[in-house]
């Protein structure tokens, strides 16, 4: 049977949305389903759904509210962007109720939209949550603090709860629906699917939960030469990384064959740190090449690469530009199978922390202690699984 589906993207950037939800669109699609897409930036994506036959809208966004401090908890993250305003919240409401009737959305998968969610809740509409981890908490109330390393008084994080689930209740009261007992609440649907695997969930402490592994990388990367024989180091940066030009100095000063996918790249970059055995790409490369052949991964934390080089065995060194990047990497480094700078560390000297990973083979072990785990899981089965699962909730 036909259905209509809308993905719903309304927080993040870049392309880890998008091309981590490409390969189970194109199986909703084969197996008969319209899939409408609604993201927070169609400047950067568009041209990336194009080339697999889809199109897209611009989600109903409001810019960050500032606040003071870096968020605290995921009710923080809401009330810098519209849960701190019943008007502003109803309006972005409405603006979804809008996408989901002109597309005729019979189920939303939401990724990383709060919003998109409060709206299906007013139109009766079933809700995939398709989460990577840190786009759903766990169901506790209040909402816990997501700085583990800092301290958070309880009362603050009831303060964040209490802000947002009151103007959460006034626009549900406004489209004739009960009011949610708890802000945890919101995140009640019909099927929730992490993404993820346990050991890589931003939180910690979820308690149990229905883990369905990685999707596949979505393609599209083109294979790459290595310069030279020898220990491979494989880069995958970007401008707002507070250390990639730390690590494309220390790359440079160890020798070691390197290839740096590093999008819109400055210019100043290349002309400093090319070299016989560095190569820069501005396209994306093929991840299933580098897992395979690079001996040390380094990236900025995107769960999609991270899970790709530990399921390949393969070590990492971390780079976040941010708070969901950066408890990625933790969760690495709580395994042993890598190592992490804070976006708030001082820029320094990278090479003794990279020549740690090559040597040091306590890393590489651990890496391939996580691939072994997971030897035998199929990504392709989770598509599948997905698929069925859709369909399931669409019957219902």
């Amino acid at each position: 049977m036909t259905s209509s589906i809308l993905y719903a993207w309304e927080f993040g950037a870049n392309l880890g949305h998008v091309g981590a939800f490409m390969p189970l669109a194109r199986s909703l699609r084969d197996q008969g389903h319209e899939v409408h897409w609604a993201v927070t930036q169609p400047a950067s994506v568009g041209e990336f759904l194009a080339t697999q036959n889809f199109s897209c809208v611009a989600a109903p966004v409001i810019p960050e509210v500032q606040r003071d401090g870096p968020p605290l908890s995921y009710a923080d993250i809401l009330l810098r962007f519209g849960y701190g305003s019943s008007s502003a919240l109803f309006g972005l409401v409405g603006a979804w109720r809008e996408l989901m009737r002109l597309t005729g959305a019979q189920m939303v998968m939401a990724d990383h939209a709060p919003t998109a969610v409060l709206a299906a809740r007013t139109l009766g509409l079933p809700v995939m949550l398709f989460s990577n981890g840190f786009t759903v908490p766990p169901r506790h109330s209040p909402l816990p603090n997501m700085r583990p390393w800092a301290e958070v008084s309880q009362q603050v994080l009831v303060d964040l709860d209490r802000a947002a689930l009151q103007n959460v209740n006034q626009v549900l009261n406004r489209f004739g629906q009960a009011p949610l007992p708890q802000l945890a609440n919101l995140f009640d649907v019909a099927e929730e699917s992490l993404i993820s695997f346990p050991e890589l969930d931003h939180y910690a402490d979820r308690g149990p939960a229905r883990y369905w592994g990685s999707l596949p990388s979505a393609g599209g990367g083109v294979r790459l030469s290595w310069p030279a024989d020898g220990i491979k180091v494989f880069a995958y940066l970007r401008r707002e990384a507070t250390h990639a030009e730390s690590a494309l100095a220390a790359l440079h000063a160890l020798g070691h064959p390197t290839l740096v996918y590093f999008p819109e790249v400055p210019k100043e970059f290349v002309a400093r740190f090319s070299a016989p055995h560095l190569r820069f790409s501005t396209q994306a490369a093929d991840i299933d090449q580098m897992t395979q052949e690079a001996d040390l991964a380094i990236t900025y934390s995107s769960l999609a690469t991270t899970t790709a080089f530990l399921l390949a065995g393969k070590p990492l060194l971390l780079l976040p530009t941010h708070l969901e990047q950066y408890l990625v990497a933790r969760r690495v480094v709580d395994m042993g199978a890598g190592a992490v700078v804070s976006p708030e560390a001082p820029v320094g000297d990278l090479v003794p922390l990279i020549n740690e990973l090559l040597s040091n083979p306590g890393y590489r072990q651990n890496a391939r202690a996580f691939a072994a785990k997971y030897a035998k899981f199929d990504q392709q089965a989770v598509i599948s699984n997905l698929v069925r699962r859709v369909g399931e909730v669409l019957a219902r």
